[in-house]
């Protein structure tokens, strides 16, 4: 693996649910989790839709089994928590409501992505710059071409192995 970012590395939820789980193509992300920078978070937003995720692998998908499905949620509960010191953009807020959908709009993006975007390009870590730039990962090739598109530094965990 080479040297980790020396900025902040936002995971998106399809690339935290495999972190968290043994699911197929997750090694890379799983390794960098575990060595890459030390400054990982995710938004409250994306927090929320990694739990859904894990429930849908376990109840409907049935590609986790209870043990693991606990497992998983109690993993990554237990990593956030710490992680709400970080304030996040209010999608209450109608001039980020308003560059969500602008976002979500030009992209033809769901707005579940879009406030991803905008997230990492105007959150609490949008001021690093040049190689301390907040980095993206995610296994959303869609999200990850649109973040590009914005200017944001990416890692699609599923098209590359390293950042």
């Amino acid at each position: 693996m080479s040297v980790p970012p020396s900025g902040a590395c936002c995971f998106d939820a399809s690339a935290l649910v495999k972190v968290f789980t043994t699911e197929q193509g997750g090694d890379a992300v799983r390794l960098f989790f575990q060595r890459g920078s030390p400054t990982k978070y995710v938004t409250p937003f994306c927090f929320y839709e990694s739990m859904n995720v894990l429930k849908s692998k376990w109840l409907y998908q049935k590609q986790l089994t209870l043990d693991e499905y606990n497992a998983a949620a109690w993993n990554l509960a237990a990593w956030f928590q710490p992680l709400t010191k970080y304030p996040d953009l209010d999608l209450g807020n109608p001039l980020v409501f308003s560059e969500v959908r602008k976002v979500a709009t030009k992209y033809a993006l769901d707005w579940s992505d879009a406030f991803q975007i905008v997230s990492v390009r105007d959150g609490f870590f949008a001021h690093l710059v040049n190689n301390s730039q907040t980095l993206l990962i995610t296994a959303d090739k869609r999200l990850a071409e649109v973040a590009r598109a914005e200017n944001l530094r990416v890692w699609n965990c599923i098209e590359t192995s390293s950042p």
